[in-house]
């Protein structure tokens, strides 16, 4: 056996190519025996696995470079090879790691099954057995339109793992999946184990834009209990994925990134943030996310009639935006009837034109910013007219519903069609373009490969995308692309990494953001997380006919729904919306505030690392939350009571500040006699409230 070193992870790898992870010194992996596995699991037809050892994979050989290990694997009768990627970056308790395998034979190979990783023997003891652990809490991340980020957690067995008999090879799963272009429709592509008894946390999170699935596993009965997590993108059983390779040809399936670290759910968090930040491909100018002012969530919902939206310019610029975008309802195909084509819409823009809106927001001082769903459009789009396989297809009919299609992003004329239209808008001034993606494939396609296989064909029409997403950065390098995928149904870190700014929610209630706030910073770097800020709201139903009458602006009048709202924002991207146009002075004023507050403070974002003073919180709950961003010397804390009640506060700061902090800067709509000493935060919040306190240490 040799040991090498992640940072603080200990990796042994056995002689016959098995090997597990352990926090660094903890002398975990001595005491873990040799299996009969490798950490990825390949299948071919009529062989549900191939083992280690003379009937399966033999280790062939390791390769140590600068920030990345090579294991390789030989299996002749089956006739395939498969190497084994592990990188890392220094100060990151973090594993990145796919798989390649190659035809080795003379005759085609298909392989039904390629996962991308097996963490094994977690929660391993002998003394105490997963099943007998009270201290275990598989941390599971709920997703949903609108209810994003839900962390819950399950102990093993309710999740149905445990042990039933003595037999060595029971094993009993729990799979979380996805199938389709939406990965994080149901759950998000992460698990977190959380061993209180030994004091660590195992994580392992898959990439990609399509189907998935994480399977957790208790194996090994009574006689030999273990806990393991299993991550694909590559499975038959999940959306009837399956490759064939002709001889010498090589297929690499998606990263998976996984750790181990001491403590809780904090720091399996930091590693995570801290990871996804270094790994992005995308970063802010000078790591300062810009605030900017949306036109569509609670404010005109796509209705851009000249007299709304010079409005809204007018004061997006008054209050301190930097960019100022357009949303959806701009467009139009060229028959006026759809999308796809991304022209203007005539009914809307009849007055005045987008270009003149562009002229209009810089000469506020501001930069223009446009609404795209470059992957949608419907039958009678001009750009589905290029050519037979201009939408993704499968069974040979458009995949899609309702006159609603997808463009088949592995098609030339489609890519330089749709980055025509974004040259055109460039020209104009727009500057920053939010992407959306309302729809999902299903199992996805035929016509984006020569294959059968539904699932490969939308792997490879994501993996387009992406290359399309990377031709735009590179002839426009200063466009700045948000992610949106309705809301966050399409942000798991291989789309995420390519983005500047990742929507993190389409949920239109204020009281209700904070629980995905909190849930989304362990998914997400507070610099690309988005938040929505909406004070005097309209709803989807009445917008049309909007007036602002007194009950409504009086409800308003004491500011709390505005700096709740504000609060939300100062934790993540600065996203302003809402008719503020209607605002009274005092709302404005706190509104300028909260921005002025969040220009000075945003430098911090890009260091920090999410902390929970009062733990994770749902959706629905009535409850005290707080979310923190701590970096070097200071801590960012959002504190909001979500009660109907008046509720005091008393939170022990002292494990993240010291006891000497002091606090630089309070944030509220009232005087909650907000203090700190001795590192505890005290308070008296009235209902429905928040306040944004900068700590200093």
């Amino acid at each position: 056996m040799r040991k090498y070193f992640v940072n603080n992870i200990e990796i042994a790898v056995h002689d016959n190519g098995y090997f597990v992870l352990g926090v660094k010194n903890s002398d975990y992996t001595d005491k873990i025996g040799p299996c009969g596995t490798p950490n990825f699991e390949l299948a071919i037809p009529s062989r549900k696995y191939i083992p280690l050892g003379q009937n399966g994979f033999v280790f062939k050989e390791i390769c140590e470079n600068e920030g990345s290990l090579l294991l390789t694997y030989l299996d002749v009768a089956d006739s395939v090879e498969v190497t084994v990627k592990l990188e890392y970056i220094k100060g990151i308790n973090v594993i990145a790691q796919s798989c390649t395998a190659r035809n080795i034979g003379e005759a085609p190979l298909t392989l039904t099954k390629f996962s991308s990783v097996i963490f094994d023997n977690i929660a391993t003891d002998e003394s105490l057995p997963y099943y007998k652990n009270e201290d275990i809490k598989i941390h599971l991340c709920h997703n949903k339109w609108q209810g994003e980020a839900q962390w819950k957690a399950y102990s093993p067995a309710e999740l149905g793992i445990y042990p039933g008999s003595v037999h060595p090879w029971e094993r009993a799963s729990f799979k979380l999946h996805a199938v389709g272009s939406w990965p994080c429709a149901n759950f998000y592509p992460i698990t977190l184990i959380e061993d209180g008894a030994h004091g660590n946390v195992s994580f392992v999170e898959l990439e990609g834009g399509h189907g998935w699935q994480i399977k957790l596993t208790g194996f090994g009965g009574y006689t030999y209990p273990k806990l393991f997590v299993e991550a694909s993108g590559c499975d038959e059983s999940n959306g009837g994925w399956f490759v064939n390779l002709k001889p010498g040809e090589c297929y690499t399936n998606e990263r998976a990134f996984y750790g181990v670290v001491s403590g809780g759910l904090e720091e399996a968090a930091a590693e995570l943030v801290a990871f996804k930040r270094a790994d992005s491909l995308i970063k802010h100018k000078d790591n300062c996310p810009p605030v900017f002012f949306n036109d569509y969530m609670d404010c005109i919902w796509g209705s851009q009639t000249p007299d709304r939206i010079l409005k809204l310019i007018d004061v997006a610029a008054e209050i301190g935006c930097e960019y100022f975008v357009i949303d959806g309802g701009w467009e139009s195909n060229k028959k006026g009837d759809g999308l796809g084509d991304w022209v203007e819409k005539p009914a809307s823009f009849s007055e005045i034109s987008i270009r003149d809106l562009a002229d209009k927001i810089k000469e506020k001082g501001m930069i223009p910013g446009i609404w795209f769903e470059f992957e949608a459009c419907n039958a009678n789009a001009y750009g589905a007219s290029l050519d037979e396989n201009a939408l993704l297809k499968r069974y040979d009919a458009p995949v899609g519903h309702d006159g609603r299609y997808f463009y088949n992003m592995t098609n030339e004329k489609v890519r330089e069609y749709l980055k025509s239209r974004v040259r055109e808008y460039y020209d104009m001034g727009y500057r920053f373009i939010k992407n959306d993606y309302n729809q999902n494939t299903g199992v996805g396609a035929t016509n984006t490969y020569d294959g059968g296989s539904c699932a490969e064909g939308l792997i490879r029409n994501a993996e387009a995308f992406y290359s399309f997403i990377g031709e735009l950065y590179a002839e426009f390098p200063d466009l700045v692309i948000e992610n949106c995928g309705s809301g966050a149904m399409r942000d798991e870190n291989k789309t995420l990494r390519r983005f500047a700014l990742q929507s993190t929610s389409d949920q239109e209630v204020y009281y209700n953001n904070p629980s995905i706030i909190i849930g989304s910073s362990l998914l997400m770097p507070p610099e690309k997380a988005g938040i929505w800020s909406y004070p005097y709201p309209t709803t989807f139903l009445d917008h049309a006919d909007f007036v602002p009458d007194e009950k409504y602006m009086s409800t308003r009048a004491d500011g709390k729904e505005t700096v709740f709202n504000t609060v939300n924002t100062l934790m993540g991207v600065f996203y302003q919306s809402g008719r503020i146009d209607c605002a009274d002075e005092k709302n404005l004023s706190l509104i300028k505030e909260g921005i002025e507050i969040y220009k000075r403070v945003r430098k911090y974002h890009a260091e920090s690392r999410p902390v929970y003073p009062t733990g994770l919180c749902n959706i629905n709950e009535r409850r005290i939350a707080s979310l923190g961003l701590l970096s070097r010397d200071r801590l960012l804390l959002a504190v909001w009571n979500i009660r109907d009640d008046e509720s005091k506060i008393s939170l022990d700061l002292s494990r993240y500040v010291g006891k000497k902090a002091s606090i630089i800067t309070n944030y509220a709509a009232e005087n909650y006699g907000t203090r700190l000493d001795g590192g505890t935060l005290t308070a008296r919040m009235t209902p429905m409230s928040a306040t944004f306190i900068e700590i200093a240490f």
